[in-house]
């Protein structure tokens, strides 16, 4: 399994409505929460990340992956690379409405130690963590950290995956919501 970070470049990031398979992604950590209303499964890959959200018989899928994963091509709802800030939204029916900010931030170096330290510190019961072994010319690997508020009806995600050979972050939050029972 691949242990280091892809190139910040070569990534996309996508919304569809529908399942995506997990044999797609070498998963590196995973987690289910479930709710009266909905059931998530998040995933931390080498890429970064894919999160599903289901209720009842819906089901959203982002998925933040390099541009060599064979991902379907059809119900997509969002699909762009990632570069700068992007907002994105999408309605699904009548019944869930979804929102995100992406963005990809490039640090100075000083500055992305301190934020692996921060992310490094962060303890699994807070959220999801893999530590991603170095690729050599550094000494520490890159670092994926999921951060889940789970409520009634409605869900948050934010996430970070750094990219220690860019000193690049890229940070995105995600609300997945119920508008109807």
């Amino acid at each position: 399994m691949l242990t280091t970070r892809p190139k910040i470049t070569d990534l996309n990031f996508h919304l569809f409505a529908r399942n995506i398979h997990p044999e797609l992604f070498n998963v590196c950590a995973s987690r289910t929460i479930q709710r009266e209303q909905y059931e998530l499964r998040i995933n931390i890959n080498t890429d970064g990340h894919s999160i599903s959200f289901a209720h009842d018989d819906l089901l959203l899928t982002e998925v933040s992956a390099g541009a060599h994963h064979p991902l379907p091509a059809n119900q997509i709802l969002v699909s762009h690379p990632v570069e700068g800030v992007c907002h994105d939204r999408a309605t699904v029916g009548v019944r869930i409405k979804y929102r995100s900010e992406v963005e990809l931030e490039s640090v100075n170096p000083k500055t992305f130690v301190v934020i692996q330290q921060q992310l490094d510190e962060k303890i699994e019961f807070e959220g999801l963590v893999h530590r991603f072994g170095s690729s050599g010319r550094l000494s520490f690997g890159a670092i994926s950290y999921i951060n889940v508020q789970a409520f009634r009806k409605h869900v948050q995600v934010r996430t970070f995956h750094t990219f220690p050979e860019t000193c690049a972050v890229l940070k995105s939050e995600s609300l997945f919501e119920i508008l109807q029972d």
